[in-house]
């Protein structure tokens, strides 16, 4: 589903922080990053240049707590 709008910084990285699917794209460079809570979706994996099939699932579940 495409997006109408790009997601800010601030969003990319608060659902990557507590996406199920997060997978960083080089693991010995991004794991402290994670633990320190600087990963973005930029960094994952499945993030494609912002086709991502479950972003907005994951940025809604957030919204819903």
């Amino acid at each position: 589903m495409p997006r109408n709008h790009s997601p800010s910084f601030e969003q990319k990285r608060y659902v990557a922080s507590v996406c199920p699917e997060f997978h960083p794209d080089y693991d010995g460079y991004f794991t402290s990053s994670i633990d320190e809570g600087y990963a973005t979706c930029d960094a994952c994996i499945h993030w494609n240049n912002g086709d991502c099939v479950i972003f907005d699932d994951v940025l809604t579940g957030i919204d819903q707590e």
